[in-house]
């Protein structure tokens, strides 16, 4: 499961069919999405990075996501 930080998000990602995010019932209203274990294969490293980033950052307060984002050159 990966927190994102919108449902404009989630829909992104789980609205595609051939995308390995996916949702259930049971998570109807939350801010989250799961993965197929099975496809995580289909994902670059750099998109597993991006998803895992975002769900970080959408969970941590302004100041531990601004400082992670100044460290990292993301402003």
């Amino acid at each position: 499961m990966f927190w994102v930080p919108s449902d404009a998000d989630k829909q992104a990602l789980v609205g595609d069919e051939a995308s390995p995010f996916f949702t259930t019932p049971h998570f109807d209203g939350h801010p989250s999405v799961l993965l197929w274990a099975s496809r995580i294969g289909e994902l670059t490293r750099q998109e597993l990075s991006e998803v895992v980033q975002d769900a970080w950052l959408s969970r941590a307060s302004q100041r531990r996501a601004r400082a992670w984002l100044d460290a990292h050159a993301m402003t």
